[in-house]
C-alpha cells in the first residue's frame, strides 16, 4: 500500500495541472497513467487554450471584457449550464496559465487570427486572440521520462502558427527540412509540448507518475469520503491511500461501445483520441454516487479513414477541419444531397452529422462523402495524400459523376441536381442554400488564392474523387457533475462527494453543448484541474 496526499487518475493536460499545482502548493502527488506513455488526448490536439481577455491580447492590441465573453458564454450554452460555472472559467483561466507560466516557463502567444467558433454570436470575437498557442519543448529535457511522452498523430514538431503561415491546406509547401531537423534533436510542438512542459514541471516538483498502472476503483470510507485508489501495477492490485482526495483526470468514454450507445444517442463510429479512453473514470464515479450531466454531448468533429491506419494498434481516424473547407469540394449524403455549410467548425458540423431522419428511419447524413474533382486533387492533401502522391484504395475514383455516385452508393439524380446548383452558386461566390463561407470562421480557412472565394470553386473536370466521412468526436464532454471548485456532487444533488474531484473529459462540460472556441477543451479541463488541486490544497488532511 502508498500512501499520498492527492492521487491524480490520468496524465493529460488536466491531470498534470491538477498535479503540478497540487505539488506547488506543498502536497505529495502520484499521478497514475492507464497506458505505457504520457499525455492523453491532450498529447494528440493542437495544444491551443481558449483564454478571453487574456494579456496576450493586448500585445496585438485588441481588447476584451468580461462582460463580451460571459455574453458570448451565456448564448453558446443554450441556458443548459449553471452560469457560475464558466463565469468561474472566465474569472479563472488567465491566472491559470499565469501561476503555470511561472512554474514551467511555457511561452504563449495568442494567435491573431483564429475567430471564435461561432464568430456571430453576441460577444464573440470574429478578429481573433482569444486562442493561445504554445512554443516547441525540447523532450530530452524529460531524461528518463522521454520515452514515456505520448507521441502525436503525424509526430510533427510544428506549432499551430506555423500551421497557419505554412498552409493548411497541402504539407507540399512546409518547411521539412526544419522538421526533421528538430525531430533529431528531440523537439515536439502543439498538444506534446504542452504536455512535456507540464510534465517536466510535476517531476520537478517531485511529482510520482506512474505510467501502465489503471485505475478500477475508488476507496471510500464508511462515511464516503473518496480516500484513495485501487490500481493494478505490474501485473499486480495495489492500493494508494490519498489523505486529501483523488482527481479524476482519465478522459472521456468514445471508445468504449456500450457507453456511447447508452448515452450518446448519436452513431459516433470514428473517434480522434487515444483508444485507452473507454469511461474508466466515468464508471468510478457512477459506483460513487455521482450526479451525472451532459451525458448526449462530444467535441464532434467529422473524420476520415485511411484504410490500414492505426494508433495504437486501433484505427486511426483524422480530423478534417481544413479539408472540408477548401474551394472545389461538397459533402453529400446518400440522396446526393448537401446538408450543412462545410466549412463550419467541426462541433457544430458534428451534430449535422448525426440528425436522424424519422420518415426513414435512418440517420439522414451517415454515411455520406466529400466530393471533389482532379483540380482540388492536385492543389490539396487529403488526409496525409500529398497532390504528388499515388490515389490509395481508400480514396473513390471515378472519370464522370455518374460513376462515382454508382461506385460509392450515392442517387444518381439527386447528386447531379445538387452539383449542378452547387456550381452556379460556387461560380459567383455565394452560397444561399447553406451559407458557406459567410462567417469569419469559414474564411479563416478556405484557399486565399481562388476566387471570387476561397471557400467556393465548382467542381469541374474529371475525373473526380470520394472520401468517407465520418462522425467523429475529439473526445466526449459529458460525465459526473462539478461545483465551481471540481468537486463532483452527489447524485441526489445535496452536496458534493468528499475527497472526489473531476477534470478534462471526463466530467460534465462547463460549456454544455457548446464548444466557444479553440483551446476550449484544455482550457477548461486545465481550470478546472486548478481548481481542484486548489481546493484539495486548502482541504483538512
Amino acid at each position: 500500500m502508498q500512501h499520498t496526499d492527492v492521487v491524480v487518475i490520468g496524465s493529460g493536460a488536466s491531470g498534470l495541472t491538477a498535479a503540478l499545482i497540487a505539488a506547488a502548493e506543498g502536497l505529495k502527488v502520484t499521478v497514475v497513467e492507464k497506458t505505457g506513455v504520457i499525455g492523453g488526448t491532450s498529447v494528440v490536439s493542437g495544444g491551443s487554450i481558449w483564454a478571453p481577455g487574456n494579456r496576450y491580447m493586448a500585445e496585438l492590441g485588441r481588447g476584451d471584457s468580461r462582460d463580451e465573453v460571459i455574453e458570448y458564454l451565456r448564448a453558446l450554452t443554450l441556458d443548459r449550464v449553471d452560469e457560475e460555472l464558466y463565469t468561474t472559467f472566465v474569472d479563472t483561466v488567465n491566472p491559470m496559465l499565469d501561476e503555470v507560466v511561472a512554474l514551467t516557463g511555457i511561452k504563449f502567444e495568442a494567435n491573431p487570427h483564429h475567430p471564435d467558433y461561432q464568430p456571430e454570436l453576441p460577444g464573440a470575437k470574429a478578429e481573433g486572440g482569444r486562442t493561445l498557442q504554445g512554443d516547441l519543448f525540447d523532450s530530452t529535457l524529460l531524461g528518463d521520462f522521454q520515452t514515456k511522452l505520448r507521441t502525436s498523430h503525424s509526430g510533427v514538431p510544428i506549432t499551430r502558427l506555423e500551421v497557419d503561415a505554412w498552409g493548411q491546406d497541402t504539407m507540399d509547401r512546409w518547411d521539412w527540412a526544419l522538421v526533421a531537423d528538430r525531430v533529431s534533436q528531440g523537439i515536439v510542438g502543439m498538444g506534446a509540448a504542452l504536455c512535456g512542459a507540464l510534465l517536466k514541471g510535476c517531476l520537478d516538483r517531485g511529482v510520482t507518475v506512474l505510467v501502465d498502472s489503471p485505475a478500477f476503483s475508488l476507496i471510500r470510507g464508511d462515511d464516503g469520503v473518496v480516500a484513495g485508489v485501487v490500481i493494478e501495477h505490474n501485473g499486480l492490485e495495489e492500493e494508494i491511500r490519498a489523505e486529501r482526495g483523488v482527481v479524476l483526470a482519465s478522459g472521456g468514454f468514445e471508445w468504449n461501445k456500450n457507453l456511447v450507445d447508452q448515452f450518446l444517442g448519436k452513431p459516433l463510429n470514428s473517434p480522434a483520441s487515444p483508444p485507452a479512453n473507454t469511461g474508466d473514470g466515468l464508471i468510478m464515479a457512477m459506483e460513487a454516487g455521482a450526479a451525472l450531466g451532459n451525458m448526449s454531448e462530444a467535441w464532434w468533429t467529422p473524420t476520415l479513414y485511411a484504410e490500414g491506419d492505426t494508433y495504437d494498434d486501433e484505427p486511426l481516424y483524422r480530423p478534417t477541419s481544413s479539408l472540408r473547407t477548401l474551394p472545389g469540394g461538397i459533402i453529400v449524403n446518400q440522396a446526393g444531397h448537401r446538408f450543412v455549410n462545410e466549412a463550419m467548425n467541426y462541433n457544430d458540423m458534428g451534430k449535422a452529422l448525426g440528425n436522424f431522419d424519422p420518415q426513414n428511419y435512418a440517420y439522414a447524413n451517415q454515411p455520406c462523402w466529400l466530393i471533389f474533382d482532379q483540380r482540388f486533387r492536385d492543389s490539396y492533401s487529403v488526409g496525409m495524400v500529398t497532390p504528388d502522391a499515388f490515389t490509395p484504395a481508400w480514396i473513390t475514383v471515378a472519370d464522370s459523376l455518374d460513376e462515382l455516385a454508382e461506385k460509392v452508393g450515392i442517387d444518381k439524380a439527386g447528386f447531379n441536381d445538387q452539383i449542378t446548383r452547387y456550381n452556379e452558386y460556387a461560380a459567383t461566390g455565394k452560397d444561399p442554400e447553406f451559407h458557406r463561407g459567410e462567417s469569419a470562421y469559414d474564411t479563416y480557412r478556405g484557399d486565399a488564392r481562388v476566387t471570387p472565394h476561397r471557400n467556393l470553386r465548382p467542381l469541374e473536370g474529371g475525373p473526380y474523387y470520394a472520401v468517407q466521412i465520418r462522425l467523429g468526436a475529439l473526445g466526449t464532454k459529458g460525465g459526473p457533475l462539478t461545483d465551481a471548485t471540481g468537486n463532483v456532487l452527489r447524485a441526489d444533488r445535496s452536496g458534493p462527494i468528499p475527497g472526489l474531484y473531476a477534470a478534462g473529459n471526463v466530467a460534465a462540460s462547463w460549456f454544455g453543448a457548446g464548444y466557444p472556441g479553440a483551446g476550449a477543451t484544455l482550457g477548461a479541463g486545465m481550470v478546472s484541474g486548478y481548481l481542484s488541486a486548489k481546493a484539495l490544497a486548502s482541504s483538512q488532511g
